[in-house]
């Protein structure tokens, strides 16, 4: 297998970029022994999750990774055997023009449940005018696509959690909230367009006693007055009617998956919170990246159509995903979705543990390369 590695990642939609590159390359190298680099356009944003690099430092180690900071005026002249373009993000033209044929150029594109993944994944293509080949990796829910992200020991350590309200409590008290409740939990993080207003006046007036926590990040509005608004500050816990709130600090990889663990209900968007959603196995809420001409709608009703099979839920799963992301929440939507929550909380599970079954990404994407060498 070859052994060095690089993967070029632009920060687009802020942690969700960076956070599939970050999970990528660390499997890479701690799971299957490569040497990788991780080439990053923007360090000031990637530091939040690549924890302890310096932002001020162009190359630099991270967890086995060397991090390069990314500019196209720099001269790339050490190019990687395999080379990942993700994302369509494109490579420094310094760099490209050093690839040579044999080296192995992968595209490895958003995750979509859309059919025509399944019809495009795989296949390749000349790039412009030169002999390179460019082979196109397309993430997805079932065999006939790339698969998804999943660390080799990822539920063994969930279902360790899960199990343990000791491992819950340290957890949370790691974060400064001292018990552990028996609150209908919800995780929130979301785009700004999200109607959170309106999701949190429902919380407040819905029957059930509910914990909402809410990493603080910048697509949260400031007008949230339902909450305190603008005072919003890590550590804050606020008290409205039914809703408690708890102000999280933005969490790590490993913080923010046991909190997906330990939720009843995650609200998650874009990528990299979606998939990890998945792999928690609870109910969770997707809101797709907003996209020109409602292209993040067909992304988001193929997945209902993929995901949610059970007729006896589909209708009021369908009414909730879409008032959340065209911003009609209504206390009617989440008041059927609380009543449906046995079952959709049994679907979930059932559907995350039949992905389980499938190969995961990187294993698949690393098979994918050897053969190409064949």
């Amino acid at each position: 297998m070859h052994k060095h590695w690089d993967i070029f990642c632009k920060v687009v939609d802020n942690f969700g970029d960076i956070g599939v590159c970050w999970r990528l390359a660390k499997q890479l190298h701690h799971e299957h022994g490569l040497q990788v680099r991780l080439f990053v356009d923007n360090l000031a944003v990637a530091k939040q999750i690549l924890i302890g690099i310096d932002a001020n430092l162009a190359i630099q180690k991270c967890d086995g990774v060397t991090i390069v900071y990314w500019h196209d005026n720099t001269a790339y002249e050490d190019v990687a055997d395999i080379v990942i373009e993700t994302f369509a993000c494109g490579l420094p033209p310094t760099y490209l023009e050093n690839m040579h044929l044999e080296t192995i150029w992968i595209n490895l594109d958003y995750l979509s449940a859309e059919p025509w993944i399944s019809d495009f994944h795989a296949k390749n293509g000349k790039f412009d005018q030169t002999n390179l080949t460019r082979h196109f990796y397309f993430p997805g829910f079932n065999e006939s696509t790339g698969g998804l992200l999943r660390e080799q020991d990822l539920i063994t350590r969930r279902d360790h959690f899960q199990q343990s309200t000791h491992a819950q409590q340290a957890f949370l008290q790691s974060l400064g909230i001292t018990n552990l409740t028996d609150d209908l939990k919800i995780s929130l993080f979301s785009y700004a367009n999200a109607p959170l207003e309106k999701l949190l006046d429902s919380l407040v007036q819905g029957g059930n006693q509910t914990t909402l926590f809410l990493p603080l990040n910048d697509c949260l509005p400031s007008n949230l007055s339902l909450i305190g608004g603008e005072s919003l500050a890590v550590g804050n816990c606020v008290k409205v009617g039914n809703l408690t709130v708890h102000v999280l600090p933005f969490l790590t990889q490993d913080d923010y998956d046991k909190l997906l663990w330990l939720c009843d209900v995650n609200f998650v968007r874009g990528e990299e919170s979606w998939a990890r959603a998945l792999w928690a196995g609870k109910p969770f809420i997707w809101q797709p990246y907003l996209q020109t001409d409602n292209t993040h709608l067909i992304k988001l009703n193929a997945f209902l159509e993929t995901f949610y099979t059970h007729h006896d839920i589909n209708q009021t799963i369908v009414a909730l995903y879409q008032a959340w992301s065209v911003g009609e929440f209504s206390n009617e939507v989440w008041a059927a979705y609380l009543t449906d929550m046995p079952e959709i909380k049994a679907h979930t599970l059932q559907q995350s543990n039949a992905l389980i079954q499938q190969a995961a990404l990187v294993p698949k994407l690393a098979a994918f390369c050897a053969n190409l060498t064949i």
